[in-house]
């Protein structure tokens, strides 16, 4: 035993001699002209899917019946995953850009992803009081319909493969949040609003005018679609239709965007679309054509024409409006709100904080 202190009493003081007599590092030397680098903004990542809203109605309407169930509706036309009118309409290859208040592209997407139409953007500077609107952009290798998921030999009807044109979303996201999740830009085709648009102001101004030169946005024209929608249960996501909306704008020119089955009469398109000037839509769809030169400032008002106690109409229509429209193609949808009742406060209820609606990145004020 006093060997083995001995020898341990030895190598602790070999170490601590060791220790004592070497130098310690010099301390780092600060340098005021040292170069550094900014650490770049935060941003807020934008996501959701890329669906053509034509597409969606006409594969709402257009469902096959099911043998086994012929009670059975089509599925819900709600942007809600699982719907396969959801898959039908989502446009795989879109890209997505998210376009600040001058004009200028902050960031784009890489191709939408099958099956929902799935985008994902790095994401806008972190910034809750600058509005920007998303871009939806055809790319190469564009599909719409999803028909390996849905064979017409199984009823359904092909979504006709027509080209389709760059479409500005007109919602403002901000970044209200750390991320804007499940946001929805369209993006439209020939099939559509915009070959009906192109058969009727052909005929009204007896010259020839094609889809794409309507949406051509160094024309300086711009085409606004706009769709009124019924009351959504779950935030905006069920695009059911609102029919006897009456529509008038302070600018430009409107049309009626209504729908038959195609094949119905001359003037439709591959999926049943026509346009009616100064008509009203049974959809609440309606086209506004802005020529260069018109006021940028305009609003378009609606009107419930519809009395029915049972569906609590007539609705409120909010009226859309807008400074400036973008050139080219843009497109928004509206929603028609029932009449609230009054509600009865109860002295007895703890306040609850209202929900946090961030992640759907709604500009501040």
């Amino acid at each position: 035993m006093k060997v083995r202190s001995l020898i341990a009493s030895t190598l602790s003081a070999a170490v601590l001699s060791a220790c004592a007599d070497s130098s310690a590092p010099p301390p780092p030397k600060l340098d005021a002209e040292a170069p550094y680098t900014d650490l770049p903004g935060r941003r807020v990542p934008v996501s959701g899917v890329v669906f053509d809203p034509e597409a969606m109605f006409y594969t709402f309407v257009m469902w096959p019946p099911d043998p086994e169930d012929p009670e059975a509706g089509p599925p819900l036309p709600a942007l809600l995953y699982g719907m396969p009118t959801v898959m039908r309409a989502s446009v795989w290859g879109a890209q997505v850009s998210m376009v600040g208040p001058t004009g200028e592209v902050v960031d784009t997407s890489g191709p939408a992803m099958p099956p929902w139409g799935n985008f994902q953007t790095e994401g806008i500077p972190s910034d809750p009081t600058v509005p920007y609107l998303m871009r939806a952009e055809p790319a190469p290798g564009l599909s719409v319909g999803a028909a390996d998921m849905f064979p017409e030999e199984e009823g359904h009807a092909p979504i006709p493969a027509v080209p389709y044109y760059a479409t500005t979303s007109l919602r403002p996201i901000a970044a209200t949040g750390t991320q804007c999740l499940i946001q929805s830009p369209a993006i439209v085709g020939e099939a559509g609003a915009l070959g009906a648009l192109a058969q009727v102001i052909s005929e009204e101004t007896g010259t020839s005018v094609s889809p794409a030169s309507l949406a051509d946005a160094s024309s300086g024209r711009s085409v606004a679609l706009l769709w009124v929608y019924s009351p959504s249960p779950v935030l905006d996501a069920f695009l059911f239709p609102s029919g006897d909306i009456a529509a008038e704008t302070t600018a430009g020119t409107l049309y009626a965007i209504d729908w038959a089955p195609p094949g119905s009469f001359p003037g439709q398109t591959d999926m049943g679309y026509f346009a009616v000037p100064d008509g009203m839509s049974s959809l609440g769809y309606y086209a506004l054509v802005v020529q260069p030169g018109a006021p940028s400032a305009l609003t378009v008002s609606f009107v419930d024409t519809l009395e029915d106690e049972e569906e609590g109409r007539p609705w409120e229509v909010p009226p859309f409006f807008v400074e400036g429209l973008p050139p080219g193609v843009s497109f928004t949808r509206l929603f028609a709100m029932e009449a609230s009742p009054p509600v009865e406060e109860n002295p007895y209820e703890e306040p609850a904080p209202p929900p946090d609606f961030g992640f759907l990145c709604y500009p501040e004020g």
